[in-house]
């Protein structure tokens, strides 16, 4: 077989055109989500005769089957070096290369104006599957592709840019289509679909092309022979034991506390708003969608979130940002009481959103900061390293809780009498979306801020969590602990110290024990 021609080879050096190779397709990831949550359920109400519990439900129950099929992804992507075409195109690439066409088509045909629920329904649910289908098997490429640390943060690094820069071009360019085709005319949101899936489908066949998988003989030598004989439905079974499993980890637990409440207000923002400029102010949705695109004015900014970050820790920068985002809706909320002129709301709805958007940026990539930090904790308590379950766990969860935050917003929307189409809705339906854009994602940022306080994984305490797990691996005995290594191991496990290192450990112990008397 062909390595290089298949896509497998190993020792090549991952360059800077390598890891703009491999970034370039997570202008899906971030690009997909910021269409999605700015645009789609403004779409389906107004352009496509669907309430808004209806739009809210189709996205609802098209995250719900994208959570399923994220686990099932998973476990075939990594087995279908077995079949021919695995073998073939790589476990990865193959994915990634059927995908570009998928994603132009049931890109393209969500954006199409005047179907019917059902239509909508399945269109979106195969976009799920198709973006998951994507970008699972992508995420795994830095560690097939090279395990120099160095090398692998350059290509996240180089990810991040993309996914970033990204989501503030896509209303950039939706603000752009529409002013250019009209407010009111459906097929301005079907350009800017066509537009990204035209892009995502280039950017795939990018990273097809200039990225590379683990050889095959390395795969075979280290695969796991039960993993032949066991059916995927034994694979979901023992999968979701294990990733409900993580949930045992104190830390773990409050950090996808903090993470769910932070990105669900987000969805619910992102729901809301164009809602809330075209309703609440009488501004038009090409407005809407410019001062969304104004977060990329805080990319440059990036390396500012990350210095606060290593300098205040998790729960400083998680109880300032926070507090500024309130601070953001708050402003929100007293410029729509002042019935401000129309210029004076303008100059202050762009230097409002500049500020809320840059802070909002910062407060959802402290999760990503601290992640990495979560599988140490686990493994004092587990003996075992399972990040992978870890960032599965998070995006299992995650995709469920997206899909609630649009059910809730349609059926809010309904329940006060939203007219699907309406250039002006009733005085009912307006506060409806004003107080779910601001007090909806203004309360949920207040409880993560509370749950922020508690939250002690930080620099200092995750050094003297590791020095602790390299004595127990020394053959330190737990007899021996100090006690500020006790407290701290208990505080981020939420287990008692003696529960805690592997059994194996334990039984060694306790034998040692025996001896000495």
């Amino acid at each position: 077989m062909n390595e290089i021609k298949n896509g497998q080879s190993s020792g090549r050096k991952v360059g800077m055109g390598t890891s703009i190779a491999f970034g370039c397709t997570d202008m899906m990831g971030g690009g997909y989500g910021a269409l999605v949550g700015a645009y789609l359920m403004f779409f389906f109400t107004t352009f496509c005769n669907l309430s808004a519990l209806e739009a809210g439900s189709i996205i609802g129950l098209a995250k719900a089957v994208d959570s399923i099929t994220s686990i099932i992804m998973g476990r075939l992507s990594d087995t279908f070096w077995r079949t021919k075409l695995g073998a073939k195109f790589g476990r990865r690439h193959f994915f990634i290369l059927i995908g570009s066409p998928l994603i132009l088509i049931t890109y393209t045909l969500l954006w199409i104006p005047g179907g019917g629920y059902w239509y909508y329904l399945i269109v979106y649910c195969l976009v799920e599957v198709v973006v998951t289908m994507v970008l699972i098997p992508y995420e795994t490429l830095p560690s097939e592709m090279t395990t120099d640390f160095n090398s692998r943060s350059k290509m996240s690094t180089t990810r991040m840019f993309f996914s970033g820069a990204i989501t503030s071009v896509v209303t950039l360019v939706g603000g752009f289509y529409i002013q250019l085709l009209g407010q009111h005319n459906p097929y301005a949101y079907t350009a800017t679909g066509v537009t990204f899936a035209v892009l995502f489908s280039i950017a795939c066949l990018i990273t097809w092309k200039f990225t590379w998988e683990r050889p095959l003989n390395e795969i075979k030598a280290t695969a796991d022979p039960s993993e032949a004989h066991q059916n995927l439905a034994q694979f979901f079974w023992t999968a979701l034991k294990s990733y409900l499993s993580t949930l045992k980890v104190k830390a773990f637990r409050q950090h996808m506390y903090l993470y769910l409440l932070g990105v669900t207000a987000q969805d619910l923002f992102s729901g809301a708003f164009i809602y809330f400029i075209v309703f609440g102010y009488g501004l038009s949705t090409s407005t809407a969608s410019y001062l969304l695109s104004l977060g990329i004015i805080g990319l440059p900014l990036t390396p500012v979130n990350y210095w606060l970050f290593t300098r205040l820790g998790a729960k400083k920068c998680y109880v300032l940002y926070f507090g500024l985002v309130i601070a953001g809706l708050a402003a929100y909320y007293i410029m729509y009481l002042m019935n401000l002129t129309h210029n004076t709301l303008i100059v202050a709805l762009i230097i409002v959103s500049t500020i809320y958007l840059f802070f909002k940026g910062g407060a959802y990539s402290i999760p990503w900061n601290v992640f990495p930090f979560i599988p140490d904790v686990d493994e004092i308590m587990t003996g075992k390293r399972r990040e992978g379950e870890f960032a599965a766990m998070m995006s299992f969860i995650r995709k469920l809780t997206s899909g609630l935050a649009a059910v809730f917003l349609g059926w809010v929307l309904s329940a006060n009498g939203f007219k699907s189409g309406a250039a002006v809705q009733s005085l009912q339906a307006t506060h409806a979306v004003v107080y779910t854009l601001i007090f909806g994602t203004g309360i949920l940022t207040l409880l993560a801020m509370a749950i922020a306080v508690t939250f002690n994984l930080d620099a200092k305490t995750h050094k003297v969590l590791i020095d602790e797990i390299e004595r127990l691996k020394a053959g330190g005995k737990k007899a021996n602990v100090s006690p500020k290594a006790k407290a701290v191991c208990e505080n981020l496990t939420g287990e008692k110290y003696s529960d805690l290192w592997p059994v194996s450990n334990n039984k060694v112990e306790k034998k040692e024990t025996s001896n000495e008397n």
